[in-house]
């Protein structure tokens, strides 16, 4: 069959203006904002925000279609003909159509938004897309089974609604490992972030094993029993290596970081943002620079060698350390509070849970030494628990302690620093 003719005669063909249309509602009706408002260009986010509301929908038609292709052959009563194709080339020419709208449903969400935002695509990037392509041809082929034995005008519409909810509704489980193998990332990535293959391998696995099942029962084996025993073998095979893989995961799955340019400027310290904010990287070290200068003078130190934007690892930023400091720098210098992070990143305790007390006050006598306390007052009077006699209190207290000789104040920061943390370790 030519392929003019198998696309007029396939169910793909009147169902794509459908989809189409759905694919180009849920993009500027849920992923334009924040594609426009937070993607930096990063291409890994470009593509996988994009798919996140297109997985189920594409899966749903991909199983749908199948069905209905699967049903249309057994109505001709292809199955019953002499065999002049194999039964994999049948079932391909069948679902070929179908796995091509499908990955459509894809491709033109992701296409969009790398054109919206003048991005090329980088291949590691592409992981989550190739990822879904696999799966939706997993269902397609699940699809094209079920329609063999079941009537599509029932088993379409109900097996359509079954893989919509089951891939839509994973990442709202609190069975965190279920939320990585049906083929859907619970979220998209963020700035820094690159989706790893153990990952997309755990996705695909599960769905891609039933299908490689399905194609072993079609296999020309003589022993049905052989045929069941092997389908069976490799569908549990890959439910579990997905299984073993995520067992441990939390909620989100492991992402690596990098692969985004670095633009860096002066030493001691370095200060470094991602390429996209060059233009700012000369006033937001001179801020860094400035208030570390009057921290130290404060006796607040030692200074790092590198500060470094947290943008780039993501959702989940590294700590810092005492030579690199990691800092929001680019989310801070679009708020104007760069110098007051800087005061925050300086001022640190020897225990993970100060008491809060003490900690407001020596980062409000902190912020007053680098002349921040605006800053810090705007963001505690958003404290709905920190009222305006407990301000005056805290300035009160700073007060006294800017009344005392840099020596004593600087001898006074040690002894609440340390006091701060009690028997804490």
């Amino acid at each position: 069959m030519r392929l003019r003719t198998r696309l007029r005669s396939s169910s793909a063909l009147w169902a794509s203006p459908f989809a189409v249309a759905l694919t180009l509602f849920y993009y500027f009706a849920v992923t334009y904002e924040p594609i426009s408002q937070a993607s930096y260009g990063h291409a890994p986010r470009l593509v996988s925000v994009p798919l996140l509301a297109m997985y189920p929908f594409a899966y749903a038609l991909a199983a749908a279609l199948g069905v209905w292709e699967s049903g249309r052959l057994a109505q001709g009563a292809v199955w019953q003909l002499t065999p002049a194709r194999s039964r994999y080339r049948v079932a391909a020419e069948a679902l070929g159509p179908v796995i091509g709208l499908a990955w459509l449903m894809l491709v033109l969400p992701v296409t969009i938004a790398l054109v919206q935002e003048h991005t090329l695509p980088t291949l590691p990037s592409l992981r989550p897309l190739v990822m879904a392509m696999l799966v939706s041809v997993a269902y397609a082929v699940i699809g094209f089974a079920v329609g063999r034995h079941v009537r599509p005008i029932i088993a379409a519409p109900v097996l359509a609604v079954v893989v919509d909810l089951l891939v839509a509704t994973s990442a709202t489980l609190d069975t965190f490992w279920w939320r990585h193998v049906l083929g859907r990332n619970p979220e998209g990535l963020a700035f820094g972030e690159v989706a790893t293959y153990p990952a997309m391998l755990a996705q695909a696995l599960p769905a891609c094993g039933v299908a490689l099942a399905v194609a072993v029962l079609w296999s020309p084996l003589r022993w049905m029993v052989l045929r069941v025993a092997l389908g069976t073998a490799l569908a549990v095979a890959c439910a579990l290596t997905a299984f073993f893989i995520t067992r441990d995961w939390g909620p989100m799955p492991p992402v690596a970081r990098g692969g985004v340019p670095m633009v860096c400027q002066g030493s001691a310290p370095q200060v470094c943002m991602p390429e996209f904010a060059e233009g700012s990287l000369a006033a937001v070290r001179s801020d860094v620079v400035d208030v570390l200068a009057d921290l130290r003078t404060a006796g607040v130190g030692p200074s790092p060698s590198v500060v470094t934007d947290t943008m780039v690892d993501g959702f989940h930023p590294r700590p810092s350390t005492a030579e690199t400091w990691r800092i929001a720098l680019t989310k801070g210098e679009s708020k104007g509070i760069v110098r007051y992070q800087t005061v925050r990143a300086a001022v640190t305790f020897p225990c993970r849970q100060p008491d809060a007390a003490t900690t407001r006050l020596v980062v409000m006598w902190a912020s007053e030494r680098a002349g921040e306390r605006k800053t810090l007052d705007n963001l505690l009077a958003k404290d709905p628990f920190y009222d305006v006699k407990q301000r005056t209190a805290l300035h009160r207290k700073v007060a006294e302690v800017l009344a005392k000789s840099p020596a004593e104040q600087s001898q006074w920061y040690r002894e609440q620093v340390n006091s701060a943390c009690g028997s804490q370790t």
